[in-house]
């Protein structure tokens, strides 16, 4: 996203490190709240909503404010209805909103123990519904680039890897 983006190597490099660490904070999250197959109580999802600050002051050792502030705020939505801070906008750190639209897919896609996941035609439908509102709309624009211009490489490695591989 980042390259699609068309920041710099170094920038990149950051998100991609952020995007490695930013859910680090759940270490601190109890294993029967993040393993709940059924909906979360008010206190439970207060309790999820800490790994960001969680995982900001653990990211912080590492001495990189802008890293911090990636991991930190990595679940904020650009209309501020998002947490720890509230942040707006282009408040919201550059990383931060690149890591949330790579985030939302994966946690839409993947398989959780109170959901299944959803199909990937879904899912970016729901990117492209949230793209202004939850979503920066740029950084959603390159993903939905990125992806539609890989997709079909796995298809293609198949049919290459000979008829062996489609049976």
């Amino acid at each position: 996203i980042a390259r699609e983006l068309g920041l710099t190597p170094e920038e990149a490099a950051r998100i991609r490190t952020a995007a490695a660490v930013h859910d680090v904070g759940k270490i601190e999250t109890p294993r029967d709240v993040l393993n709940k197959p059924g909906r979360l109580t008010d206190e439970e999802f207060a309790v999820i909503r800490r790994h960001p600050v969680d995982g900001a002051e653990m990211v912080a050792a590492l001495g990189d404010p802008e890293l911090t502030a990636i991991v930190r705020h990595h679940h904020e939505r650009l209309d501020g209805g998002g947490y720890p801070d509230g942040l707006r906008g282009a408040d919201i750190p550059h990383g931060a909103r690149i890591i949330a639209v790579a985030d939302t897919f994966d946690a839409l896609t993947s398989n959780r123990p109170y959901r299944p996941g959803c199909r990937h035609k879904t899912a970016l439908d729901v990117l492209r519904a949230e793209a202004g509102t939850q979503l920066d709309p740029d950084a959603v624009e390159a993903f939905l680039s990125y992806y539609s211009g890989r997709r079909v490489l796995p298809w293609w490695s198949a049919v290459a890897a000979g008829p062996s591989r489609l049976a």
